[in-house]
């Protein structure tokens, strides 16, 4: 099953600020949560899964995630809803990290302009 979610949001943060360690702890943290919320939902019920998250920049931050999960639950668990979950979870918690980033940079211009 493919399913794709285009969302955007404005977090406040100047992509120019967004250095290449930045991106990996981006894609870092999306990726622990997403696999910590599929352990707990899923746990030795699932067999395997593929996770990949990318994060670039283009005119935007795009955070990417790829998941395929084969895992044996019972027919009244919905695996998708499992996995929109886990997602919501790791993206809901790379939102968190872009926004402190976003607060971090503003701090660090103020006190550059006030200098």
């Amino acid at each position: 099953m493919k399913k794709r979610i285009t969302r955007v949001e404005e977090l406040g943060l100047d992509l120019n600020d967004i250095s290449l360690d930045d991106l990996e702890k981006i894609a870092e943290i999306t990726e622990s949560e997403i696999r910590k919320a599929l352990d707990e939902a899923l746990g030795p019920r699932i067999l395997k899964y593929l996770l990949m998250v990318q994060v670039d920049i283009n005119s935007a931050l795009n955070v990417i995630v790829d998941l395929a999960v084969d895992s044996h639950i019972p027919p009244f668990i919905s695996l998708e809803s499992v996995l929109d979950r886990a997602i919501k979870r790791g993206l809901d918690r790379a939102r968190q990290l872009i926004k402190a980033m976003a607060r971090k940079s503003r701090k660090e211009e103020n006190s550059y302009s006030n200098s």
